[in-house]
């Protein structure tokens, strides 16, 4: 952001505020119901929270606080509350009124004031302190839904929720999330049953000796996520299993490219409506549905939407969504036995089958990507500098991992790292990417470690200059808590040795459990001081590092991740079926 457009920016920041102080619920009704748009969220989610504070953002500042403390007023205390989310993140203001008492016209707009945290954290312990934030508020709107039986009411606060419960930054955190995600469960259903959405049906009974079984796939959009999906149905017997792949009216030839070599039929969805789309697929009288993109983040999302009704004897999740779904409609959480903990059933509301070894297994579609043809010229690292890279996401990147980055930079002073963290599957937009990396500059000057030792890519049209870059890399460093998954596999096939650390939850074991299938569990740590040790040690010792390296190589020329564990799949979805259906044949 150019100083002109920050100054702009600021301005009009301060005269929303005004206009929030001033206490006239009509008026700011007005501004976040214009059709162009929320004036407050889109000021929000401009980044502009990321800027520094000016003595005149204080002074409102310092106003709005005296107004939360004082105040008897609801209305004002709310209007109080909403200029000062301008300023400030939700978790670190003391809100001073209940949701219940929120005057309607700006019920909405304040749920999603309420759940708009940071898309980065600065601050040691902050993403924890922001995902407690957002589990105290879901359970506050949950009881005030269930409650408080007003239609207008009710339609409002699950309008707020809607649009405003998005966790892509804070559920790194390696903690369970089962209670808030059968809240937002909840929730969303409850938004369905209130617009007449939800197409619920009891699936037809199968015909007595129909040996196939009819599976419908929510396919995913994303490159990381079709390469997952695929990865689970290739080697699916396609002998029993017809597969039926839903894709998104609005992108439908772009999503079918991915599954043209996998599925039988395809059906575009009207994702604008959700029934007519709910309808579709309950004519199709599936035996199994299954979810292949994350329904766990946002709450709009279509998919989301159609795997919370039951349209399907079987609805199936798998490691594309970060979490548990919550829905009661999803029966079984597909994974693999390294990728879960020995209690991993109670971080779910679905039954966990687990398959052998790794659920990590990606199968791109099209021909093998070639590497670009890159030197360390190109990307700025002296040819006698050891290269880190790391593709460790932008959302998943907080403190705890800047500063183990930093440490290990700093015990290697020839060191140089290659950052990507801007992949577009995540989002096409990062707000306040500058404030972002002057963050992780700061971070590493305070441990010595200069800027010009750090390097970032862009935003890649495709695999193949990350390819080229691990082609030039020593090492590669992986993300925690949030593991990498489908991004380690980069590395891999480019012989770059990865250092990963294990955490509890499945989000926080993907990549430990890639590596521990193919058997390179000595690049597993299980501590941040671990994980230090042994990037140290590794760049280090040359010997050490080439031996680790050609192992690498070695098992990677006979890991079968591209193979697909379709079998194995299959095997699960046919052994639940018959659990669902009560019956030993199929």
């Amino acid at each position: 952001m150019d100083s002109d457009s920050e100054r702009k920016l600021r301005e009009l920041r301060l005269n929303l505020a005004e206009v929030c102080l001033e206490g006239r619920v009509e008026r700011i009704a007005a501004l976040c119901r214009n059709p162009a748009g929320d004036a407050l969220m889109t000021m929000i989610n401009s980044g502009v929270r990321h800027l520094a504070m000016t003595k005149a953002d204080q002074a409102v500042a310092e106003r709005c606080h005296r107004i939360l403390s004082v105040e008897h007023d609801i209305a004002r205390k709310v209007a109080a509350y909403l200029a000062l989310s301008l300023f400030s993140f939700p978790h670190g203001i003391e809100r001073a009124f209940d949701l219940v008492d929120v005057p309607t016209p700006l019920l909405t707009t304040v749920v999603k004031v309420l759940l708009s945290v940071p898309m980065f954290f600065t601050r040691d312990g902050a993403r924890r302190r922001a995902l407690a934030h957002v589990e105290a508020a879901v359970q506050e709107i949950h009881k005030a839904a269930t409650v408080i039986d007003e239609p207008e009411f009710r339609h409002e606060i699950l309008n707020g929720f809607m649009d405003g419960y998005a966790i892509t930054a804070i559920y790194a955190e390696d903690v369970p999330l089962r209670s808030l995600a059968q809240r937002r469960a909840d929730l969303i259903r409850m938004y369905l049953e209130i617009n007449n959405l939800a197409r619920d049906i009891q699936p037809p009974p199968r015909a007595a000796g129909d040996t196939t079984v009819r599976l419908g796939l929510l396919c995913p959009g994303t490159v990381s996520e079709t390469a997952a999906v695929r990865g689970h149905l290739v080697g699916l017997d396609r002998n029993i299993f017809e597969i039926i792949a839903f894709v998104p009216d609005e992108a439908a030839t772009s999503v079918s490219a991915g599954f043209q070599d996998i599925a039988d039929d395809f059906i575009a969805l009207p994702v604008g409506d959700i029934a007519q789309a709910a309808e579709i697929i309950a004519g199709e009288h599936l035996d199994i549905l299954m979810m292949g993109a994350n329904a766990t983040n946002t709450c709009r999302f279509p998919w989301t939407l159609l795997i919370a009704q039951r349209l399907a004897h079987l609805q199936v999740a798998m490691h594309s969504s970060s979490l548990t779904t919550g829905f009661p409609s999803v029966d079984i959480y597909l994974n693999g036995t390294l990728n879960e903990p020995a209690d991993a059933q109670d971080d779910y509301t679905e039954e966990l089958v687990l398959t052998p070894g790794s659920s990590n297994h990606y199968v791109f579609p099209g021909n093998k990507l070639e590497p670009a043809r890159l030197t360390r010229e190109q990307i700025g690292v002296p040819d006698a500098a050891l290269l880190l890279a790391s593709g460790a996401n932008f959302f998943k990147i907080g403190p705890d991992l800047i500063n183990a980055w930093a440490r290990i930079l700093e015990n290697v002073p020839t060191a140089h790292l290659l950052m990507y963290p801007f992949n577009p599957n995540w989002t096409t937009h990062y707000p306040h990417k500058e404030g972002f990396l002057r963050f992780v500059q700061d971070r590493f000057a305070e441990r010595g470690v200069g800027i010009d030792r750090l390097h970032v890519l862009e935003a890649q049209h495709n695999r193949a200059p990350i390819l080229g870059v691990l082609g030039l890399a020593d090492l590669y460093l992986d993300s925690f808590p949030y593991s990498g998954a489908v991004s380690l596999m980069d590395p891999l096939s480019m012989g770059c040795p990865p250092v990963v650390r294990e955490g509890h939850t499945a989000r926080c074991r993907q990549s430990a459990a890639l590596l521990r299938e193919i058997g390179l569990d000595v690049l597993v740590t299980r501590s941040m001081d671990d994980y230090v040790t042994v990037s140290t040690r590794l760049l280090q010792d040359h010997s050490l590092r080439r031996e680790i390296g050609e192992a690498v190589r070695e098992v990677t020329k006979y890991a079968h991740f591209e193979r697909g564990i379709g079998q194995h799949v299959g095997d699960a979805l046919i052994a639940a079926l018959k659990k669902k259906l009560r019956t030993s044949v199929i």
